[in-house]
Parts: structure tokens; sequence; C-alpha cells
């Protein structure tokens, strides 16, 4: 597949803000303004293209993005999430996922190749959010800090090993006292319902597990995705838990919206347990993750745009959402940037 045509709705969401959140059809609609969220994770998937074609266009678009969250970060080192149309943040409320998919992006563009001019604003974001991350409560915010942390450690930079990887040991022990608490044998899982990003759970853990060489948290690590996995991949092929009514413990799965941010989150996940087990299954399924966004779904559609170089926003119970927003684009180019190299 062609890159620089699958990507270039890219650049018609991103103006001289960052990327914005929402779009009518395949048109941004600035009504809706920008997310953090939305900001990082575009930084994530811009490194990613320009690991890959090694276009300039693509460090551009980084420093648009990292530009986002340096505004967005306050002085204590929470970020803002919701951002108007005319730069005015208007949430109140810290958000602990975007906070650490904020260190999830920041760690990993540490941990890429790219030019140290560029990494020296990541490194100052995090050294100022590092004293956050004890006080986190909720596990998804805790799971993505936890990727960025590993990034942290695994890139040559200012931080002490010893200090990241004590805070990687306190987020993998909260998170597996959630599993301990929730977990039985018929249901292998961290909370009571099976609901949105799911896959960054275990991802989370297989990134510990790398750094602190602890079987007990592979273990966990590869029941909860087996868990997932005989849910997602029920029919054979890859059908995300509908974000209407999630699954809940003794209640049926929503079999709609699928929403294309848990392919390439699940993607991740199989490719880091292939990696760490070498397990042929997790290869294939992390493929099978991919080729959701292209037809092998449950309505056999494509949520591809080859005239947009977009992504639809959801397999609905009638097709697909016409819509092409960032999270969608952004799903869509990871998980391809991802899989590219098991191919």
């Amino acid at each position: 597949m062609n890159g620089k045509s699958l990507f270039n709705h890219l650049f018609i969401l991103t103006d001289d803000t960052g990327m914005m959140q929402h779009s009518i059809g395949s048109t941004p609609n600035p009504k809706y303004g920008y997310t953090t969220d939305d900001n990082a994770r575009a930084i994530i998937a811009s490194a990613m293209m320009y690991e890959m074609y090694k276009e300039e266009k693509f460090l551009n678009l980084i420093k648009r993005y990292l530009s986002f969250l340096m505004y967005a970060q306050d002085e204590d080192g929470y970020f803002r999430n919701f951002m108007t149309y005319d730069r005015k943040f208007i949430d109140d409320d810290f958000s602990e996922d975007c906070f650490g998919r904020c260190m999830w992006a920041l760690g990993y563009l540490l941990d890429s190749p790219l030019d140290d001019r560029i990494k020296l604003p990541a490194s100052k974001l995090i050294e100022k959010s590092l004293s956050i991350i004890d006080d986190l409560k909720y596990i998804r915010g805790k799971a993505y800090t936890l990727i960025g942390l590993y990034h942290i450690y695994n890139a040559e930079n200012k931080f002490k090993k010893d200090f990241i990887k004590g805070k990687i040991v306190n987020l993998t022990n909260d998170i597996i006292k959630w599993y301990e608490k929730n977990s039985n044998d018929d249901w292998k899982w961290f909370e009571g319902t099976v609901s949105y990003d799911n896959g960054i759970i275990p991802l989370s853990l297989l990134k510990s597990f790398i750094v602190l060489k602890d079987e007990k948290i592979l273990d966990i690590a590869l029941e909860s995705l087996e868990f997932l996995d005989s849910i997602c991949f029920r029919n054979g092929y890859f059908k995300a838990v509908g974000c209407k009514g999630w699954y809940e413990r003794g209640k049926n799965i929503a079999e709609f919206d699928e929403q294309p941010v848990e392919a390439y989150t699940m993607a991740l996940m199989y490719i880091d347990a292939y990696n760490v087990t070498g397990n042929e299954k997790y290869r294939e399924r992390a493929l099978a993750c991919d080729d959701w966004f292209y037809g092998k779904n449950s309505k056999g559609v494509s949520l591809y745009d080859e005239s947009s170089g977009g992504c639809s926003d959801a397999i609905t119970d009638y097709g697909v959402n016409s819509n092409e927003g960032a999270e969608s684009l952004i799903s869509i180019i990871i998980s391809h940037c991802a899989t590219s190299e098991l191919k």
C-alpha cells in the first residue's frame, strides 16, 4: 500500500494549531476544535511515518503536535484536553487518559531515532509531569503512562534508570491488583466490564515484563490477552466490543459500534506478545487487526477512503460511519506502520 496516498487526510485535518478532532465526511469540522488526546497520539503516528518513509513533512507534523502539547501542559505538569477553534482550553477536570496518552507519546518520541533537538521539548514536558504519576487512580491512565515509562526507560536520556524503573514497578503492581480483584476462572479481566482501548492494558504489562523480567507479569498479560482474544475473534475475524453497551460480566457483548482505536491497540498488543513469546498465532492476529480496516470485518466493508486518504470513524449496524475524524485516522496509521514489519 502506498503510504503517501494513504495518509493524505493527516494534512487536511491538521492546521497551524494542530490536529482537529472531527470531520463531516472527509471535511474537518472546526466547530469541535482540538483535543490533546488526538495531538499526542498523532505524534506517535507521525513519528512512525517518518521512520518508514523518511519524509521531512512528517517531521514538521511532529513539531506541530509537540507544540500543541507544550501549550496544553500547565505549570504543575497536568495536560488540559479540550481546546476550542480559537485556541482556548475549556475543560476544568483532569483527564488521566489524556495524561497517560501524552506520556506515551512523549516517551515514544524519546525512544525514536529522531534528532535530539526534536526530543528536547519532549524531555522537558516529561520532567514536569513525572511527579503526577504516583497520584494516578484509573487503570487506563496507569496503563498508557506505563507504556510511556517503558519507552523513557529504553531510551538514552537524562532520566535515571532506577528512578523510572521504580515507577514502572509501582504502576505494574497497581494494574495487577486490579486484575486480582476482578478476575476469576471465567473472567480473566481487570474490570467488571470490557470497555474501550482494551488492548492497552495487556500491552502495558508486556512492556513492563520486558523491563522487569517477572514471569507473573507475563502470565497475567497473556491470560488477559487470551480472554480478549476469545471475545474479539469469536467469529474467526477481528470484531471489537461495541461502544454502545460494551461487554459487562454476565451480559451480552455489544455488537456495535466497532471503533478503530480497538483494532490498532490490539494490534500493538499482539505484536508485543509475538515478540516476547514467538507464538505465530499472535503475529497472525496482529495482521488480522490491521485487515479489519480494509474489509475483513463484520460488514465486509473497508473503512479506508481511497479518495481522501482518511478512515471512517466506526463500523455501525448499518455499515460504516461516513465521518473521518482524528482518532480513526491515527488508528489506521499506527496499525499500518506497526504491522508492516510483520508482513
